[in-house]
């Protein structure tokens, strides 16, 4: 795994850059911005040296959704996703919180890595995510921690 430095993400234009290079659908720039606008948000990225992924993350009491998760292309396979979500399972655990989030029926990938790091699937969203072709199936998954 390649060294990289984890922190709380504050809003710049790097951010709208990769998530158009990491999404086939990428949110707009205001509604990236609005993340960093509203309490609720928070969000952690990585550098290695530069930003090279983030996630941000929606909190609501005891349950915390992992809203977008985006690692740069050219930067996949090093194990960056998975210290992302590590990062954001010891806040929720921090914090006794269950962990949500949805992921594309067809991120078999991303549904492996989420699997092996504890998340269960516990139900599905048809046609909620937008494709060339129409419309895909969301995959709901949860994890809560262990106390």
């Amino acid at each position: 795994m390649s060294a990289a430095l984890i922190k709380p993400l504050e809003w710049q234009q790097a951010i709208v850059e990769l998530e158009q290079q990491g999404q086939d659908y990428p949110w707009t720039e205001a509604v990236l911005q609005s993340c960093f606008d509203d309490m609720h948000y928070e969000s952690w990225g990585i550098y290695a040296p530069q930003l090279c992924g983030f996630v941000i993350t929606h909190s609501i009491l005891d349950e915390r959704t992992i809203m977008n998760i985006v690692v740069d292309p050219l930067e996949r396979g090093k194990g960056f996703g998975r210290q992302l979500v590590s990062t954001v399972q010891a806040v929720a655990q921090q914090q006794q919180q269950s962990l949500w989030l949805e992921v594309r029926a067809s991120n078999t990938v991303a549904q492996a890595l989420y699997q092996a790091m504890g998340f269960s699937v516990v139900g599905q969203r048809p046609n909620y995510y937008q494709t060339t072709d129409g419309s895909e199936t969301a995959i709901i998954m949860q994890w809560t921690a262990e106390h």
